[in-house]
């Protein structure tokens, strides 16, 4: 995953967007080290970033954030 992919992912994640039927299962145990990589759209990542980081206040968790992109920039390819 490219750093613009994921920018756009946390601009998705933080706007009104409705992301609530994206299933985000195929990414769950991305922190083990035994997580495969995988291939997934850009509203899955979405999803994903909006349920780990995003505080009900409108906040963001950067060190979560921060823990995503690193995982995610050698174990996520965004498909279209």
């Amino acid at each position: 995953m490219t750093k613009i992919e994921f920018t756009r992912a946390v601009e998705i994640a933080t706007s009104d967007r409705d992301l609530g039927g994206i299933d985000t299962s195929i990414l769950h145990g991305y922190g083990l080290e035994d997580f495969r990589a995988v291939a997934v759209s850009l509203d899955t990542v979405a999803a994903m970033i909006r349920w780990q980081c995003c505080y009900l206040t409108g906040g963001i968790d950067a060190e979560e954030l921060a823990d995503i992109r690193r995982i995610f920039r050698r174990r996520v390819e965004i498909v279209a």
